[in-house]
């Protein structure tokens, strides 16, 4: 009766085991996995040059205003103040170069998407070496069972264990189990039974220490790569941020140069009635006159739709909400043409060293042609005969003395476990796809260095034709200034035509929309030349370090 209460106690004691076990909170599950991906990054954080240690997915509440400055009324443009007072919402937030870097490491949607892929993989990795540690196990069982001789019984049966497979390829495993059965009707007996297997398989050829560890050394180096990936996306996202951001001031711009094209045309225009009623000009130019100042009226509000759709675009990619105010940070455009264009002080030569020691992607793309090869040598094994060593322990106990394993029966034993590889069609095939799939990996490699050095060339070409646009289109503007002053004061000595003025203007408006394209075109190439040498450095909150765009840093190889 006491061996019988014991078996009762032991199933109870498992299944409250489980029971509390089993009952975990969603909200427990949820912080033991993002503790342990959490751990898991910083861990390999160190081994990524620029990856920060502050991860984190969980996405932050940003309050606009908090963030971002009330607009200035004096720097809002009549057309922006007219478009907001159709709208309804809050008043203008200011958005800067700055802000716009902060907003979207906290707000992009694609950016999250970024984290979570690491995240992803953190997890990943925990189940990886999850594989590697002992597995615990408690199998219960309870039942009641009504036989042919009318006798009803009850059952209970405890059965707790484990497995753990190690690096070595051996698996170990051990089992516990008790079972005591409760006759109700008839000979009121109690039967009682335990039993323990102990059991250790050692591959000695195939399935050994290396085919066992290549899934967790892939994906330790899976991990680490897509940190990579991850620091890689983080400048390319910046690169686009800031892309994108000068895009949309060079549209206002152009809002701003057709602005004043339009009313120098219209005082053109009044100038040209007003000698036309003096009989200095002909009815013909004053037409000319009026025609060209619709034009520019028109010019004005398609530049307009332009800014307010690429503004629209902007904050979508921020992550701000469409309904929101935003105007673009003027003083960012003035400081853009107020900037000194200069010759960046590093040589092409020493710019491809550079990118070949430092881009990341190429550093994972050289580390998978080892992977590949690993590959290799593990297909390899599997080529090989099976044979497993083979110890092992089991006993039971006397009859209805389930926990006397003392005086029940033990048994040891040791064996030798051959398989002889008479058919390895699929062993052989997977051997040569993974030959395969290295020499691709080479190829693949040779080829990302070919994309590095050609990105990098490219970056260079695209770098010095915007600095030689910008120079062209520069005295261009000063040219044509200096035409539409002379044209003017030849008309007002009535020794120009109205078009020779409609002409003057009209070109000035071109190289001025040209010279301000020309210049983000600069700023734009000079930030892409230093994403494709890896030498732009992301801080913790999203912004550049040194500023945006090339500040003449002097980047040594990694």
């Amino acid at each position: 009766m006491v061996e019988t209460k014991a078996i009762h106690l032991f199933f109870l004691a498992g299944l409250s085991v489980l029971f509390l076990h089993g009952c975990a909170s969603r909200e427990e599950h949820r912080s033991e996995a993002e503790k342990e991906a959490y751990e898991i990054i910083r861990e390999k954080t160190p081994e990524v040059e620029d990856m920060h240690g502050d991860f984190s997915i969980e996405p932050e509440e940003l309050d606009l205003e908090e963030k971002l400055p009330e607009a200035p009324a004096e720097i809002i443009m009549e057309e922006e103040k007219e478009g907001f007072e159709r709208e309804t919402g809050e008043n203008a937030l200011l958005l800067d170069l700055e802000g716009a870097l902060r907003i979207g490491a906290l707000k992009s949607r694609e950016y999250q998407r970024e984290k979570e892929a690491v995240f992803f993989q953190a997890l990943e990795l925990s189940s990886e070496r999850n594989r590697l540690a002992p597995q615990f196990f408690w199998d219960l069982r309870g039942e009641t069972g009504y036989d042919t001789e009318q006798h009803w019984s009850a059952e209970t049966s405890s059965a707790p264990g484990a497995e753990w497979l190690l690096s070595t390829g051996a698996q170990l495993s051990a089992e516990l189990s008790a079972s005591a059965v409760r006759f109700l009707s008839g000979d009121p007996r109690t039967a009682t039974s335990s039993v323990f297997d102990l059991t250790l398989t050692q591959p000695l050829l195939r399935g050994g220490r290396m085919s066992t560890l290549e899934p967790l050394t892939q994906t330790e180096r899976d991990m680490v790569y897509q940190l990579r990936d991850f620091v890689r996306y983080q400048r390319d996202f910046s690169v686009g941020i800031l892309s994108d951001y000068y895009r949309v001031l060079e549209r206002r711009r152009r809002v701003q140069n057709e602005r004043v094209n339009y009313e120098n045309l219209t005082r053109i225009r009044e100038r040209a009635e007003a000698l036309g009623e003096a009989g200095r000009v002909p009815e013909m130019q004053i037409d000319r006159a009026r025609q060209d100042e619709l034009s520019a009226r028109d010019n004005l509000d398609d530049a307009l739709q332009s800014y307010r759709r690429a503004l629209d675009d902007f904050k979508r990619k921020l992550g701000i909400k469409p309904e929101k105010r935003i105007v673009a940070e003027p003083a960012d455009m003035e400081a853009l043409e107020e900037f000194d264009i200069e010759e960046p002080p590093i040589e092409r030569e020493k710019s491809l060293e550079v990118a070949l020691q430092n881009r990341l992607d190429l550093v994972t793309s050289r580390q998978e042609v080892e992977d590949a090869g690993r590959k290799v040598e593990v297909a390899a094994e599997a080529l090989e005969p099976g044979l497993n060593l083979v110890l092992g322990a089991t006993g039971d106990t006397p009859g209805n003395q389930p926990l006397n394993f003392a005086g029940g029966t033990r048994n040891t034993y040791a064996a030798l476990d051959a398989e002889l590889p008479l058919e390895r069609t699929d062993e052989r095939n997977r051997y040569m796809q993974t030959i395969i799939e290295h020499q691709r990996a080479n190829r693949n490699f040779e080829d990302k260095r070919d994309e590095v050095v050609l990105e990098v060339i490219n970056g260079w070409r695209d770098f010095e034709r915007a600095v030689s646009g910008y120079e062209t289109q520069r005295r261009s503007v000063d040219l044509a200034r200096e035409r539409v002053e002379s044209t003017e004061l030849l008309f007002e000595a009535g020794r120009a035509t109205t078009r020779d003025v409609l002409d003057a203007h009209e070109d000035l408006l071109r190289a001025q929309n040209r010279l301000a394209a020309r210049l983000v075109d600069f700023k734009i190439a000079s930030l892409e030349l230093e994403r494709d040498m890896d030498i732009l450095v992301i801080t913790e909150d999203g912004t550049l370090e040194g500023g945006a765009g090339y500040n003449g840093t002097n980047a040594e190889p990694n």
